[in-house]
């Protein structure tokens, strides 16, 4: 068995446009971190909550909070005989951005996760 050896931690919040002179988007409110902490905890909530299943893309299950106004997933890959890691994503959605395409959203981060992979 191999041991964790890299976490991704994703949180994209879809932020409310109060001055359209200064649009704002998902794709500048994108935070990642490495925290295995942040990932157990998200971990243990989402098993205690696990929600709604929305839609599935490239192997990632995408669920619907129902505690908050939040999507999120997770998954773990095996690759290279001894790495192993571990990806979280928390979407945060407000009642103002709730047109935002949360499947467009996984498909950017999946993008990303996947580029941070090849550089392994």
């Amino acid at each position: 068995m191999t041991a964790i050896t890299h976490v991704y931690n994703y949180t994209i919040r879809c932020p409310h446009v109060k001055d359209p002179a200064h649009p704002t988007s998902w794709l500048n409110h994108i935070e990642i971190n490495h925290s295995c902490e942040i990932a157990l905890d998200r971990i243990t909530k989402w098993h205690n909550h696990s929600g709604t299943r929305v839609f599935e893309y490239e192997g990632f299950t995408v669920r619907q909070s129902e505690q908050e106004e939040a999507y999120f997933s997770l998954q773990s890959d095996r690759f290279k005989e001894d790495f192993h890691t571990l990806v979280t994503v928390k979407i945060y959605i407000d009642r103002a951005t709730k047109n935002t395409s949360v499947q467009e959203i996984m498909q950017h981060v999946i993008r990303d996760y996947h580029v941070r992979l090849s550089k392994i």
